[in-house]
């Protein structure tokens, strides 16, 4: 899969594409795309530890107002900020388990380090965002170069 295809998977707005792909001069496809996630706030960056109060919440009802459309409830997401977890794939299944009927993921973008780069995308894209090694890093296990699902 070319760079622009992954980009417009992750990324649907053809301006956010553009600055991405402008990066690869100086970045690879893979550190583009996280250096813009991280500055523009279209990725939930959190520690490897959880959220410090909300933010998966938060995160949803952003994406939910910049796409005009509805992936939970109310009463659901009300229940997903209460939601008790050890680890956050926990929390990122539980999530899956809230948008999957809207037909959308939320996914985590390989990040090499402590934290989650999480981004939310249509379920229609998922064979395709999963079989991608974006990481390159004979550190990182193979699995965790890859975007991944929780269901």
């Amino acid at each position: 899969m070319s760079d622009e295809e992954i980009v417009q998977l992750i990324f649907e707005d053809r301006q956010d594409m553009e600055v991405i792909l402008s990066d690869l001069e100086e970045l690879s496809i893979y550190e583009s795309v996280l250096k813009y996630g991280l500055s523009t706030k279209k990725f939930l960056y959190l520690d490897y530890r959880g959220e410090q109060s909300m933010e998966i919440v938060n995160y949803i009802l952003d994406y939910e107002f910049a796409h005009n459309l509805e992936l939970a409830s109310r009463e659901e997401l009300e229940k997903l900020g209460e939601f008790e977890y050890e680890y956050v794939p926990d929390k990122i299944k539980e999530v899956n388990n809230l948008i999957y009927p809207k037909k959308y993921g939320l996914f985590a973008y390989p990040t090499g380090g402590d934290y989650y780069a999480l981004f939310i995308a249509k379920l229609e894209h998922k064979s395709k965002l999963l079989r991608e090694d974006l990481l390159v890093d004979e550190w990182t296990p193979p699995k965790e170069r890859c975007i991944q699902y929780y269901y």
